[in-house]
């Protein structure tokens, strides 16, 4: 069996936040400080970033949009968050062919929040982004 399209895109993802130095993506073993998740489920430590494939809405027969949520918990102020967030705007948002997976043609940040310091010092940021491609 294949895997989800939006398994796919999130694989992606991961890549193309490791190798711009915003989370560690190790696709074996146990999460790393600072290491991405993609099935969804949130994980024991501290700095992690977490991708959550959300289903693929149809536009048109061959047009895709594909979405994922994005969540970074890091140590610090919602500062720390916020300056992460804006990151990773600048690698995704409104940016053509980005992932190269697809037939991705254009990315947007469609929403986003921040989160205050929880009681042990952890903030965190979410976005929800949109990625407009084409059925496999």
């Amino acid at each position: 069996m294949a895997d989800a399209p939006e398994i796919i895109l999130n694989r992606a993802l991961a890549q193309l936040l490791n190798d711009r130095g915003l989370a560690v993506y190790a696709t074996t073993g146990v999460i790393p400080p600072r290491g991405i998740r993609l099935d969804g489920v949130m994980p024991l430590i501290d700095e992690f970033t977490l991708l959550t494939p959300l289903r693929p809405i149809p536009d048109g027969r061959a047009d895709m949009t594909y979405r994922t949520q994005i969540y970074t918990r890091r140590k610090g102020s919602v500062l720390v968050a916020r300056n992460w967030a804006a990151d990773l705007r600048a690698v995704l948002d409104q940016k053509e062919y980005t992932p190269a997976v697809l037939g991705i043609s254009w990315a947007w940040e469609f929403s986003g929040d921040d989160h205050e310091p929880d009681s042990q010092g952890r903030s965190a940021a979410v976005s929800t982004y949109y990625f407009r491609g084409r059925r496999p």
